[in-house]
């Protein structure tokens, strides 16, 4: 499993990248996070939805998705276009149960998780 965590600028506290502090919320070594001030990955995540992908419920702000957590399925590829994500939904906090529940499920999702300002 893999799991990407980017930061992005979106409330007007959003100025700089995370602190330390911050990026200690996610202890685990296994996660690999970034700070995307252009809002590449946001961008690109909107660009590629589509169905079978579920359709998300929140997340877009000034037409930048953010606080989402994005599941793509073993051997998912990445390439000029995303793959179909399996969850594709936010905010972080209140799909954290399905997020653990799908990963529980399948050991072998390989997922990304799309996050800006706070992480719980």
């Amino acid at each position: 499993m893999r799991v990407f965590v980017v930061w992005e600028p979106i409330l007007s506290t959003d100025w700089s990248p995370p602190t330390t502090f911050a990026l200690g919320r996610i202890p685990d070594q296994r996660v690999q996070q970034y700070w995307d001030p252009d809002h590449l990955i946001a961008k690109r995540l909107a660009a590629d939805r589509r169905a079978p992908q579920p359709a998300e419920d929140c997340c877009e702000q000034r037409g930048i998705l953010w606080d989402l957590v994005a599941v793509y399925p073993r051997g998912a590829t990445w390439n000029d276009r995303l793959p179909t994500a399996v969850l594709f939904n936010g905010p972080v906090v209140d799909v954290k149960a399905d997020l653990e529940s799908r990963i529980v499920a399948s050991p072998t999702l390989i997922s990304g998780v799309v996050r800006p300002a706070v992480v719980y």
